[in-house]
């Protein structure tokens, strides 16, 4: 993996066991690592785990492995955000503005 792409799996990692409520102690214990496994992935110490390791991650986590390689935007500034939300909703199709509208009121959901 890239240096970039490295740095863009560790956020999105991070990201997404946050969003799920799962400390890193919870997360080494559900995939069998010894302690601050996921510390030294999160901080780069372990720059790219090996895949029967993601493999165990995602399954810890219960998202897909592809989720933790979706980067899509991790990187881009809050203007650029902005913007892809707005090409996005940028539509006079009330049927896919409703689904926006529902997946983004599921986002803020916690």
């Amino acid at each position: 993996m890239s240096s970039d792409g490295s740095k863009l799996f560790r956020e999105r990692l991070r990201s997404l066991r946050e969003a799920k409520g799962v400390s890193q102690i919870e997360l080494e214990e559900k995939i069998g690592k010894e302690a601050n496994y996921i510390t030294r992935i999160e901080t780069g110490r372990i720059d790219s785990p090996p895949l029967d390791v993601i493999a165990s991650i995602a399954e810890g986590l219960g998202v897909l492995m592809s989720d933790l390689f979706s980067f899509e935007g991790l990187d881009d500034s809050a203007d650029e955000l902005r913007a892809k939300i707005h090409s996005l909703i940028d539509t006079a199709d009330p049927i896919i503005l409703r689904k926006y509208y529902r997946l983004l009121l599921v986002a803020q959901e916690k």
